[in-house]
C-alpha cells in the first residue's frame, strides 16, 4: 500500500479559497465538518462543497489514477481521463 498521506497540489485556487480548506481541513471529525458547514452562507457552502470535491478527485487521481497509468493499467480508461482533462 502507498505511504500516508500522499501531497496533493491545487493549482489556481484563490485566497479565500485556500483559507476555506484551511477552515475545512482544521475539522477534527465529521460532527465537526458538518457543525461548520452547517455555519456557511449559501455561497460558501457551495464554495465548501466544491472544494472537498475537487479534493476527493484529486486523491483519486493521485492515489489510484497515476500509479495505474505508470504501471500500463487500464490504458484506454487513462486516454479518456487525460481527454477529459485536456479539454
Amino acid at each position: 500500500m502507498s505511504e500516508y498521506p500522499k501531497e496533493i497540489k491545487l493549482d489556481g485556487l484563490t485566497e479565500e479559497q485556500c483559507d476555506m480548506l484551511d477552515l475545512i481541513y482544521a475539522c477534527d471529525t465529521r460532527a465537526e465538518l458538518k457543525q461548520f458547514l452547517s455555519c456557511l452562507d449559501r455561497r460558501e457552502h457551495a464554495m465548501a462543497l466544491s472544494l472537498m470535491t475537487l479534493v476527493m478527485y484529486e486523491t483519486i487521481e493521485v492515489e489510484m489514477i497515476q500509479p495505474m497509468a505508470q504501471r500500463g493499467f487500464y490504458p484506454d480508461a487513462v486516454r479518456a481521463i487525460n481527454k477529459i482533462k485536456n479539454s
